[in-house]
């Protein structure tokens, strides 16, 4: 139950910090002890936010393409563009990190994180 309620504060700073105007949708699907599985849309042009994944194993599997930028937390490190593809499954290490749609298209993820 903390880290939850760790996570929603994270999220809402990370709100309140970015404006929500430019954010991409997180519509949770399930969530237990053991798993959370969460949808992602992303028009163009829209973001997650700064967030932190505290869990090692995450997959996304993509539901719908595109172009998305990877900008980590810590300014030291590059940005990653990825180029995702429709059906196409990924894994992604846990990170702090912000997600950006730079393509053309709505990008649209399930992700499931192994608690």
């Amino acid at each position: 139950m903390k880290r939850i309620l760790i996570t929603l504060i994270l999220i809402a700073w990370s709100s309140a910090c970015i404006g929500g105007d430019n954010l991409g949708t997180r519509e949770v699907l399930l969530d237990n002890l053991a798993v959370e599985v969460v949808r992602l849309t992303y028009p163009a042009g829209t973001e997650s936010g700064m967030h932190t994944h505290e869990h090692p194993n995450r997959v996304a599997y993509v539901v719908s393409g595109g172009a998305l930028e990877m900008i980590p937390g810590d300014p030291e490190q590059p940005r990653q563009r990825l180029e995702v593809t429709d059906g196409q499954a990924i894994y992604l290490p846990a990170t702090t990190h912000n997600v950006r749609n730079v393509g053309q298209t709505e990008v649209v993820l399930i992700e499931t994180e192994i608690k």
